[in-house]
């Protein structure tokens, strides 16, 4: 392990500890090693989530409404305070934003279609703004609506960014076909689930009539907000947005950029019921060995609740040296030379 050089880079200077703490960071900031094959290295690290609204995290926030002709004064309400949502929601970090909408299935409602892409995820407040002012509320047909299919359209087509916390802010006054375009309950919460969505369901009548809302936002970590009129909708959804990162269930690092050159392992993961009211500190162990020879720049990724809140940039270099094939070739060497010994006896008695 001499041959081993360790650096650790936090903030702006160099440390050997993770002494430093930031604000929704991670210590150290970068870590730099030269391995040889077979060689491993552990250090350890501390995710920082602060107290208070982060500043850091990486979100997509996707509004979903039902747009069928009961949800006119509702989402005329959202349309116009539009801005004052995005620029809510932007003070989390950063924030990208996509729109959608429902009707019914037009086979048997006549709408010109059950779910429409507005806008998809983008960092431009300006292409949503104009995706939330697409919203016409019309049509509908029959009491439910595409409600499951609308959900499940969201999940699986949307330009989700990797790495992002994802909620959607699913709004309608309706309850749901089920299932809907061969969309069902259970595949709706799978499909949102594989994503990683949270729900926040704003109920503006019956969203919540089957118990549909209930099973999605339970399934899902979100919340379901009922009783809300046309005057209190725009208050209801900055404040779900915003309560939705005041606690958080898990912390741990997404070793997913590593790369096939370098084994990278990390203990422990923390699942539990954790707030924002204090700066909380998580340590991880975090142990990268050599693979393949090359060199190998990456990031290591700090997350809550699986978004990501903090980058660390990792250099390794892997060298061709290192401890081959776990020791067996030495002790096959060594067993070889034991043979050669005794052969030699062996001759010597013969002479």
């Amino acid at each position: 392990m001499s041959r081993i050089n360790i650096l650790l880079a936090a903030g702006g200077g160099l440390c050997l500890s993770a002494a430093i703490s930031l604000a929704d960071g991670i210590s150290p900031t970068s870590v730099s090693a030269t391995l040889g094959v077979g060689e491993s290295t552990t250090v350890h690290k501390t995710v920082t989530i602060s107290e208070g609204r982060p500043t850091s995290s990486q979100v997509d926030v996707f509004f979903l409404a039902d747009t069928t002709g009961s949800m006119g004064g509702n989402i005329s309400a959202v349309s116009t305070a539009a801005s004052s949502i995005l620029a809510s929601a932007s003070s989390l970090g950063d924030v990208a934003f996509g729109v959608g909408e429902y009707k019914d299935q037009p086979s048997t409602s006549g709408d010109p279609y059950a779910y429409r892409l507005n806008t998809n995820i983008t960092t431009s407040t300006s292409a949503v703004t104009t995706g939330i002012g697409m919203w016409s509320a019309s049509g509908g047909g029959d009491y439910p609506e595409a409600n499951l299919y609308g959900l499940t359209q969201m999940a699986n087509t949307s330009a989700w960014r990797a790495g992002s916390a994802r909620i959607a802010v699913w709004f309608g006054d309706a309850s749901g076909h089920d299932p809907s375009g061969g969309a069902t309950l259970a595949s709706t919460i799978a499909a949102l689930t594989a994503q990683g969505i949270e729900v926040l369901a704003i109920d503006l009548g019956g969203l919540n009539d089957t118990g549909q809302a209930t099973a999605i936002t339970g399934d899902t970590g979100g919340t379901l907000y009922s009783g809300i009129n046309s005057g209190s909708i725009v208050t209801t959804i900055n404040n779900a947005i915003t309560s939705s990162f005041a606690t958080y269930s898990s912390v741990g690092l997404d070793l997913s950029g590593a790369p096939a050159g370098v084994t990278v392992t990390s203990t422990p993961g923390y699942v539990g019921t954790y707030d924002r009211s204090i700066d909380r500190t998580f340590g991880f162990d975090v142990t990268f060995t050599g693979a393949a020879p090359g060199t190998y720049d990456f990031s290591i990724y700090g997350t809550v609740n699986g978004g990501h809140v903090a980058t660390e940039a990792d250099h390794i270099v892997v060298t061709g040296e290192g401890v081959p094939d776990g020791g067996s070739s030495i002790l096959l060497l060594g067993l070889g030379l034991a043979g050669m010994g005794l052969a030699r006896r062996k001759m010597a008695r013969t002479v």
